[in-house]
């Protein structure tokens, strides 16, 4: 029997984080399993998400839209108890205080950390098509701390306030103490705050063709069908960490290796992704600097930006039983497309923005297999393990911790 799937790659595609571009994890191959050969492997993708590069190409941390210089004009706009709004309103006019003067700035640090654990099963269905399912299941720590720190100006003001009503004084100290969970709070959305939990993430399809293997070169066809299996973001929630985005999804990749000599061959892929339109329900943003919202459209149609990507890599290997690899990724995604009835046409552009994303990325991994000494008799069992880290360089509006992942894959 040729052991061909000594350098098998299950080829599918998931995101910690649903419907964008991401850090590389893995490496493409244009080879199959043989006919009747089955593959059990497991892949763990670990990552922090806490910077990003933003519209403009520029790393910032992810919770930055939260840390804001509030004039008095803004606290007073994001309360909904009319009758204090109103009685603060006018002491302050009384007292000659602008509506436009900074009253202090609130601060926010979000950091969260996702581990992706992925069972594939892989089935030779003949000695050119496998077909395979991913599984994954994602576990998220989210760490958040938000407050505000008042000016000076704003200190005496709040004292001079306690002389006059010192229960009133109590209830603006009580709001004013963290004004992103006293506005979240009367906008309807749940508290901000820490949370864990494990999910299941959507479940992956994969059908790989092996179009050609000649001497000197090979080239196959990826198809990846994503269900939404996972569990949709809450709109109760500012921030809600999930492993799916809700619609279907179909991917096809294109590999081409090409060997230079017994050590060193080069890998060609390219992809692209279509998210099918649906619908879903959303907040609708009052505008780009005023995200939060009372609006909620439960049947908003959404179209998610298709992707696509191309990656240039070579693989070393001085050792039937180890090898090195690298690549270089760069990806587009196309601007997302919201449309309602429960706002204004520009209010649901709003949710597009920063949805447009480019990325540049690298990928290096190191990989041993058994499979040379399995067929020497030297060693039980046919198993391929490898360990990487994909991190992007340049960018808009996608993510930039480093991703790393480990892969083990056995054959029987």
């Amino acid at each position: 029997m040729k052991f061909a799937w000594a350098l098998f790659i299950v080829l599918f595609n998931f995101q910690a984080v649903a419907g964008g571009l991401g850090a590389p994890y893995s490496l493409g191959s244009t080879a199959v399993l043989p006919k009747g050969i089955r593959s059990l492997s497991v892949g763990g993708i670990m990552s922090t998400v806490d910077t990003w590069y933003n519209d403009v190409s520029i790393t910032s941390g992810v919770a930055e839209p939260f840390s804001l210089s509030l004039s008095y004009g803004r606290l007073l706009k994001a309360e909904s108890d009319v009758n204090l709004k109103l009685n603060v309103e006018s002491q302050l006019k009384a007292k000659g205080v602008s509506l436009d003067q900074i009253a202090g700035n609130s601060f926010a640090d979000v950091n969260t950390r996702v581990v992706a654990t992925v069972p594939v099963m892989a089935y030779g269905v003949s000695e050119k098509w496998t077909l395979a399912v991913a599984v994954p299941v994602v576990y998220f720590n989210m760490d958040v701390e938000t407050g505000f720190v008042g000016t000076d100006q704003l200190q005496n003001l709040v004292t001079t306030f306690s002389k006059a009503s010192r229960k009133q004084t109590q209830l603006i100290e009580s709001k004013l103490r963290d004004v992103i969970q006293t506005e979240i709070a009367n906008k309807g959305y749940k508290p901000l705050q820490d949370m864990e939990r494990t999910m299941l993430g959507d479940v992956t399809l994969v059908a790989k063709y092996l179009a050609a293997k000649e001497l000197n070169y090979s080239w196959s066809l990826t198809n990846r069908f994503v269900l939404p299996t996972a569990q949709v973001k809450d709109v109760a929630k500012v921030i809600d960490p999930v492993a799916g985005d809700g619609q279907f999804d179909y991917g096809i990749d294109s590999t081409v290796e090409v060997p230079i000599n017994a050590r060193w061959k080069m890998i060609q892929q390219t992809s692209y992704t279509i998210q099918f339109a649906d619908t879903r329900e959303t907040r609708v943003p009052v505008s780009e600097s005023e995200r939060l919202s009372t609006v909620v459209d439960y049947g908003a149609r959404r179209d998610l930006g298709d992707m696509v990507s191309g990656a240039f890599g070579a693989q070393y290997q001085p050792h039937p039983s180890f090898s090195v690899a690298g690549s270089y990724t760069i990806g587009y995604k196309e601007r997302d497309q919201w449309r309602g009835n429960q706002a204004s046409v520009d209010r649901y552009n709003v949710l597009g923005f920063q949805t447009e994303q480019f990325m540049q990325a690298f990928f290096l991994q190191g990989a041993v297999s058994s499979i040379h000494a399995f067929q020497a008799k030297r060693f039980p069992i046919p198993f391929t393990a490898s360990l990487g880290v994909g991190k992007v360089t340049d960018g808009r509006n996608i993510r930039n911790n480093p991703v790393w992942s480990f892969n083990m894959a056995m054959y029987f």
